[in-house]
């Protein structure tokens, strides 16, 4: 039989086993970010004031598809600082969190989170996180067509822009403007349609800030 106290000290020991077997079991608490920092212009040191910045979650979709899942929106202030506080359930650690930043006359643009970053340059989850975002701004190519040669159609399709591929049927001297990202080597390819062949022509034009760029394209 026990005496007293080895029955007390059997009790002292099943109570300090049921506290660490609870404390094993015990969810994973939610993961807490504090994410500041400053929103600029590419290339420069321009920052970008009562922008608008949104936190969002990917979720739903396809496999190469998702839906943005808004978490909390802010403005920049007057000196394009902005900053979020938000929880992530622990068990959701892995997924999509990104910054979507949006600028009149810049493009949008998203800053990836999660397993998988595809640019190299995102924010953590967890604790106190800095991140600049930087956006590029809108600048315009003028193209102008020289064509001497028969032409029966014409294409372009810029690596970057947020616009239709451009397409002509039987180009002359035609000539248009297309909205393209400025400080950046726009790489632009071109199909020439002739009646014996088409040819791809690849190229790259600089395209600088809010500027009009010219491109002329002889055939």
């Amino acid at each position: 039989m026990l005496n007293k106290q080895s029955f007390i000290n059997l009790y002292l020991l099943l109570l300090v086993f049921h506290q660490f077997t609870v404390s094993c079991s015990k969810e994973p608490e939610d993961i807490q970010t504090s994410l500041s920092g400053r929103l600029f212009a590419a290339n420069s040191s321009e920052y970008l004031p009562n922008a608008k910045v949104e936190l969002v979650y990917l979720g739903g979709g396809g496999l190469y598809s998702y839906d943005d899942i808004l978490i909390d929106s802010v403005r920049t202030d007057a000196r394009g600082n902005y900053s979020f506080d938000f929880s992530v359930p622990y068990q959701n650690r892995h997924e999509i969190y990104q910054l979507v930043c949006y600028y009149p006359n810049y493009y949008s643009t998203r800053d990836i989170t999660g397993p998988f970053p595809t640019d190299g340059s995102h924010f953590n989850l967890g604790g106190a996180q800095k991140y600049n975002p930087e956006l590029h701004p809108y600048a315009w190519l003028k193209v102008k067509l020289n064509f001497t040669s028969p032409v029966y159609r014409f294409s372009m399709n810029p690596a970057f822009g947020e616009f239709e591929n451009t397409v002509i049927h039987y180009p002359s001297q035609e000539e248009f403007v297309v909205k393209t990202m400025g400080n950046a080597d726009n790489i632009l390819s071109f199909f020439i349609y002739t009646p014996d062949s088409s040819i791809t022509i690849v190229d790259t034009i600089w395209c600088g800030n809010n500027d009009t760029t010219l491109k002329t394209i002889n055939y």
